[in-house]
């Protein structure tokens, strides 16, 4: 039947080949041909392998059989007497299997394989193999190309006063310098009723735009819009001078300006102490005063730096019997330096419960003077050579004393009852108002983040542009002005809620304020004195929840770390990390 069909497949396409035209079901009859002809040679193969492999097997269980019985056959007795020669062979473990074929993978490749010394002889530690040496390999190998990010979740407080400040970013800015009318309303209630706008639940607008207004905004007393009051030179040249005169030759507007400053400085002082005002500055000609309230920067009192001083303002200091520090000062071993010593801290003066008074003091040195004048003078000494042995010791006392004179070691410290000692000094102090120069007969100018009696409300001066910088295209935001310290942790935070991944800022620092960022705290800390901080903070952020600050604000410039202080010239963000220095 097969040998048919294949003869008639093999007939018939010759017969279809010779007809010149081709009917339909010719065509369908040839293809049915093919469909069986391929059908019949898959049977046929199979059939084929399947005999292959049964003779296979045949002839495999035919070999197996006449092993086991030749095996059967030339097996003997057992001999009794026999050692065991399985007990000879060792003991094989895989251990040891892999550390055969480790020594086989180290011929291969070089190696030689590390020998563990005599002495370690720790059964408790891993074998030495070929891949326990693997993983340790891979476990201290560091890749050189992927470096792990620096930098901090954070970044320090800095008090210093700041003059300008320059955002840089290869994105465009998500603001820009032109305001519409309802951005600019907005930022300005938010920032005079120190609300956050971008997350109040009120009608103000919360764009970019009007959330930086906020941030660019500041109080300022007095305010003379043809006199520049900040920052404040006692030799800078004013092209204003003429204008100025007829404030030092008018006695009554002279007069009329210190009683609105002094209104103006005795209300800010009183919202510090009320906890409503975190901090403000007082920028005389030839000092400034940083006043801080009671839980910023962990400390519990309110207080007080201010930087530069001079021996004699030290000396009027003393002699409105106000105690102060300066911790930027070296301690000195001399003991004729005691004009500032004697006011180091209100401990000094009360050791052993022993009270010491001004006058005290004097009439010691005075007795001690005596001394050794008569002691001179028993040696035959003249008395114009003890004159000038005195000159000479008081001149290098005053060379001692005023050699850290407009310096930052001269910074003094105060806090509690001695910063309202020193608030009294200052209102009514003559010498912060100077008589001479383009800024003769003006107060000096008071700066807060919260609004007094008598400030005005200044805005921070905005440029925009676009720079270059190796070729590369940056875009820049200069901020020009008084910028309280406040200022660069609001511009960070807004930055980035906007979705700038990568910025860079630079700051222009006013030099005779980087004493305050210097001294810290204020005062060294001992072990005793971190002891009850966590405490304080959590009160100092109740009690100053009013002062206008948000709550991450806050927190961060209530904490009594001092590593969290740090003079900032530069500072970078970068995979939500800032880096400064």
């Amino acid at each position: 039947m097969t040998k048919l069909i294949l003869h008639l497949s093999m007939e018939e396409p010759e017969k279809v080949q010779t007809s010149e035209w081709k009917r339909p079901d010719q065509v369908m009859q040839l293809h049915r041909l093919k469909i069986k002809k391929r059908a019949l040679q898959a049977r046929m193969n199979n059939t084929r392998v399947n005999r292959e492999n049964v003779e296979v097997e045949s002839t495999d269980i035919g070999k197996k059989c006449n092993v086991n019985a030749s095996q059967s056959i030339v097996q003997k007795r057992k001999n009794p007497f026999a050692k065991d020669e399985a007990k000879k062979r060792p003991n094989i473990t895989p251990t040891e299997l892999e550390t055969s074929n480790d020594n086989t993978l180290f011929e291969l490749l070089k190696i030689e394989a590390p020998k563990k010394a005599l002495g370690d002889l720790n059964p408790i530690e891993s074998p030495l193999t070929f891949s326990n040496i693997l993983s340790k390999m891979e476990g201290n190998k560091i890749n050189p190309d992927v470096e792990t990010p620096k930098g901090e979740k954070y970044f320090p407080i800095d008090w210093t006063l700041k003059t300008k400040m320059r955002f840089m970013s290869p994105k465009t800015f998500p603001w820009n310098s032109k305001l519409k009318t309802s951005e600019e309303a907005s930022g300005t209630t938010g920032f005079v009723r120190c609300l956050d706008i971008s997350e109040t639940d009120s009608t103000l607008d919360t764009s970019p735009n009007a959330r930086l207004h906020r941030c660019c905004l500041i109080w300022q007393h007095p305010s003379l819009p043809w006199l520049e009051l900040f920052p404040r030179s006692a030799g800078k040249v004013s092209a204003n001078l003429t204008s100025n005169l007829s404030i030092v030759s008018n006695v009554s507007i002279k007069d009329a300006l210190y009683k609105d400053w002094s209104e103006s400085f005795r209300s800010l002082f009183h919202l510090l102490r009320a906890g409503q005002c975190p901090y403000f500055y007082v920028c005389a000609n030839n000092f400034t005063v940083l006043f801080r309230a009671a839980g910023i920067c962990g400390i519990s009192e309110a207080h007080a730096l201010l930087t530069p001083t001079t021996r004699g303002f030290r000396q009027s200091l003393k002699q409105e019997e106000i105690e102060y520090t300066m911790p930027l000062r070296k301690e000195s071993k001399r003991r004729s330096d005691v004009t500032d010593s004697g006011c180091d801290t209100l401990d000094v003066s009360t050791t052993n419960g022993v009270e010491s008074n001004q006058s005290e003091n004097q009439s010691v040195d005075d007795d001690e003077d005596e001394t050794q004048d008569e002691w001179l003078q028993s040696l035959g000494v003249e008395n114009s050579e003890i004159r000038k042995i005195q000159s000479s010791q008081t001149r290098m006392t005053l060379e001692k004393e005023t050699e850290i004179d407009n310096m930052k070691q001269s910074l003094i410290f105060v806090k509690g009852v001695e910063a309202q000692g020193l608030f009294n000094f200052l209102i009514n102090c003559k010498s912060a108002i100077t008589t001479t120069g383009p800024l003769a007969g003006v107060p000096p100018t008071l700066l807060a983040p919260v609004a007094f009696h008598g400030a005005s409300l200044r805005s921070i001066k905005v440029k925009e542009s676009t720079v270059r910088v190796d070729n590369e295209r940056y875009f820049s935001l200069e901020l020009k002005g008084p910028l309280l310290p406040h200022v660069l942790p609001f511009l960070c935070s807004l930055m980035k809620s906007s979705q700038l991944d990568q910025y860079s800022a630079s700051c222009a620092q006013l030099d005779s304020t980087t004493a305050f960022t210097a001294a810290k705290h204020g005062s060294e800390q001992t072990e005793s004195d971190e002891t009850p901080k966590i405490p304080q903070n959590i009160f100092a952020k109740e009690n100053l929840s009013d002062c206008g600050f948000n709550d991450e604000l806050l927190k961060h410039f209530c904490n009594s770390d001092s590593s969290h202080i740090q003079i900032i010239e530069s500072i970078k963000y970068s995979n939500n990390l800032y880096t400064w220095s």
